[in-house]
């Protein structure tokens, strides 16, 4: 019976069986093997990195989505930005976008540096600087601080803020550095990403290093530039890796000690990145974009290194085309790969600004420059100029900020570096102006300055001249609160040199002039725009004609003001811009002068450019206010764009006016390390002086110009120029540290 019943039951059975076979699973959904998880490597390479946002163009055609990214030095920049959000061509227009040359010179504008910082260019300083410490003598740690970088790096990565970590990032990133003192790699996956970037590619003696988590970070290409050893340990099943490190041997440019250094680097980061090639296995892709031999610093060929990232990439496509995932699938990756973390942007409130960082500096200096608001939104344009305001206080290696939220209050962090070697500086120039009829001035000029003396910001500057003029001087500039608005500034200094006067066709007199004198100044800082400044003087003047003959010695005494505004962008080839300096002094027997006489001078010029060409109009004046000053105090005109073809110091009285018409062209930019560029240019004067008011006409005018060929450079101004009179009178001059503007 049992039997019979089953018999029954096994068609049924059966018949179940067959039909859950042929109808669709209800309980489960069936699925195909997950796809494999794809790794991204991106090479350092300098300029040559930019290939990388051309490649990722690629791939975002090809609808790859990438799981893990690793990057060392350019790579590292721009795997970070794709591995915080920014789409390839976010990433590709910010490359393009960027003016390259300023952002490696860390150098504020001229316009907005203190006054005080900017008559330093009238002196023939050098520009660079050695630092005094407790440890000695010491040099910036390379050549470019990645202050304007760093800013940028932040800002472009303000949508991490919030992540915990690298694997926090919207798609998880490592950055590879290299620790200068024990030479080995440093995997950076947590902590600030804009300073993990910078840190990767601080190249040694180019970049300032990065201190981190108690170490010294230098550019990571020096270990490993091609890390696919850590993209695979960070999970990935394939690994598309793009290499574009330079190569070493592709310059035959003459050997150079710089050469020879340039290549022994190279050679070292081919060599470690073919070790990790080495480690690709054959389902991985290797992108070597055809960079030929674009060195790493053309940072101007930026737009066709990404071309050839793309055309790379292209090339590839044979290989990357089983990578790709359908258009539903993309669109979640891309929705998770654009994701931002960022907790203090919009209309989220700054609730805190925190200043930390400096040891010399007191904070209540640094918050006088914010104009960032606590309760406002976070407003990325008015933060840069924080920022900017801050560095140009010229105390600080570097300037940074971080938004973060602490104990629930938005916090906006603004960290600031001093500078490394100081406290203590000393710059060195040279100062020299020669004709072709073998007269001429030369000196070597060293400055000493001590930077927050005190609380309120105080400086202490000490300046040597040794030549044909030698002195010694020492001031102290105080500021009495801590906007520096108002400030005190007492001096003293010693003084002599040369006064050659010529009369009846020759320089037939000539006196030693020597000057002890202290005084005491106060005033008004306009900001980077001027200053407004007043004060009293003693001292005394002993003037000795040739052969020893003493010629006059006297107590000197009285009174001085002053009113300079210093817009300009440079004083020797002003290019846009501009400045003004009304300036006079009083010489009274009220204040113990044996000699009362007055000298008011005006000094004011303005320059305008278009592309390379630029031109500037400059007029200076004296007058004695009809006071009648010793003959080697009165104002002197002659020499190159002062009256060019005159001899130096030809023409001289106790009243005189020059107006100027100087064009110049760029023949050739420099580096920014170097200078700024090459000159060429010419110059239309008019001009005199003369002994009194009376006999000031328009018609007694002196006519006169040049032509000249110019250098501004890290020594200095440098010009080569020859003059003509309107009598075709002639002159060749040679001069270094000459500026155009002068009081």
């Amino acid at each position: 019976m049992l039997g019979s019943k089953r018999a029954h039951l096994l068609p049924v059975s059966l018949g179940l069986v067959l039909l859950l076979a042929a109808a669709p699973c209800r309980c489960a959904e069936i699925v195909g093997p997950p796809r494999p998880s794809v790794g991204l490597v991106l090479s350092g390479g300098g300029a040559r990195g930019a290939a990388h946002a051309g490649v990722l163009r690629v791939l975002e055609e090809l609808r790859i989505p990438v799981d893990y990214v690793a990057g060392t030095s350019m790579g590292a920049v721009v795997g970070g930005l794709y591995a915080c959000g920014m789409s390839p061509q976010e990433i590709e227009t910010t490359l393009r976008e960027i003016d390259w040359d300023e952002m490696f010179d860390d150098s504020p504008p001229r316009r907005h540096l203190p006054l005080r910082r900017k008559m330093a260019d009238q002196v023939g300083l050098f520009g660079f600087e050695l630092g005094l410490g407790p440890g000695g003598f010491k040099l910036p740690a390379g050549l470019v601080a990645g202050q304007k970088l760093g800013y940028l790096l932040e800002a472009l990565t303000l949508r991490s803020t919030g992540a915990a970590s690298f694997d926090g990032l919207p798609v998880p990133f490592r950055a590879v550095a290299t620790d200068i003192d024990t030479g080995e790699r440093v995997v950076m996956w947590k902590g600030n990403l804009a300073e993990a970037m910078r840190a990767s590619m601080a190249v040694p003696g180019a970049f300032t290093p990065v201190d981190r988590d108690g170490m010294t970070l230098v550019d990571g290409g020096l270990v490993c530039n091609l890390p696919v050893d850590l993209v695979r340990t960070m999970g990935a099943d394939i690994i598309i890796a793009v290499d574009v490190s330079p190569q070493a041997g592709a310059s035959r440019e003459t050997a150079s000690a710089a050469m020879i250094l340039i290549q022994s680097l190279y050679l070292l980061m081919d060599q470690n990145a073919q070790q990790q090639r080495e480690l690709l296995g054959s389902v991985d892709v290797l992108v070597v974009p055809d960079l030929g031999d674009m060195s790493p610093a053309d940072f101007r060929a930026v737009p066709s290194a990404i071309d050839a990232g793309e055309e790379g990439a292209r090339l590839a496509i044979d290989e990357l085309a089983h990578l790709s995932v359908n258009e539903a699938d993309y669109e979640t990756f891309l929705e998770r790969q654009r994701r931002s973390t960022v907790q203090l942007l919009g209309t989220a409130v700054v609730e805190r600004i925190q200043i930390s960082g400096m040891s010399r500096a007191d904070p209540r200096v640094i918050a006088g420059v914010v104009r960032t608001e606590v309760g406002a939104p976070l407003r990325l344009d008015v933060l840069r100029k924080d920022l900017d305001r801050i560095y140009e206080l010229g105390d600080f290696e570097h300037v940074s900020f971080r938004p973060a939220t602490t104990d629930g209050v938005r916090t906006l962090l603004i960290d600031v570096t001093d500078k490394s070697w100081g406290p203590h500086f000393i710059r060195a120039g040279l100062s020299s102006e020669a004709d072709f009829q073998g007269r001429g001035d030369f000196a070597a000029l060293i400055s000493f300055l001590t930077t927050r003396v005190n609380p309120h910001g105080g400086e202490w500057r000490t300046g040597v001249r040794f030549g044909t003029e030698n002195g010694i001087s020492t001031e102290l500039y105080q500021p009495l609160d801590f906007s520096g608005l108002f400030f005190v500034s007492p001096r003293i200094g010693f003084n002599q040199r040369r006064s050659e006067v010529f009369t009846n066709g020759s320089f037939d007199e000539e006196y030693g002039v020597a000057i002890l004198e202290g005084g005491v100044d106060g005033g008004i800082q306009l900001r980077n725009y001027g200053e407004i400044r007043g004060g009293v003087f003693l001292g005394r003047r002993t003037a000795t004609a040739r052969r020893g003959r003493v010629a006059d010695t006297s107590a000197v005494g009285g009174y001085s003001a002053s009113v300079t505004i210093d817009q300009l962008d440079n004083l020797s080839f002003p290019r846009s811009g501009a400045f003004v300096s009304l300036g006079g002094r009083s010489f009274s027997r009220d204040f113990g002068s044996d000699v009362s006489y007055d000298e008011v001078t005006i000094s004011a010029c303005t320059a305008v450019r278009r592309g390379d060409h630029a031109l500037a109009a400059v007029v200076r004046g004296g007058t004695s206010l009809g006071s009648v000053p010793p003959i080697y105090e009165q104002f002197e005109l002659g020499g190159l764009l002062s009256l060019s073809g005159y001899e130096r110091g030809q023409l001289r009285g106790p009243y005189f006016a020059l107006g100027e018409l100087i064009y110049h062209y760029r023949v050739l930019r420099l580096p920014r390390p170097l200078g700024t560029g090459i000159y060429a240019g010419v110059s239309l004067e008019a001009g005199n002086v003369w002994e009194d008011a009376g006999d000031i006409r328009a018609d007694d005018l002196l006519y006169a110009g040049s032509v000249f060929i110019g250098a501004d450079t890290f020594l200095g101004p440098l010009y080569f120029g020859l003059g003509l009179t309107e009598h075709g009178d002639s002159s060749g001059y040679i001069s270094l540290g000459m500026s155009v503007v002068r009081n």
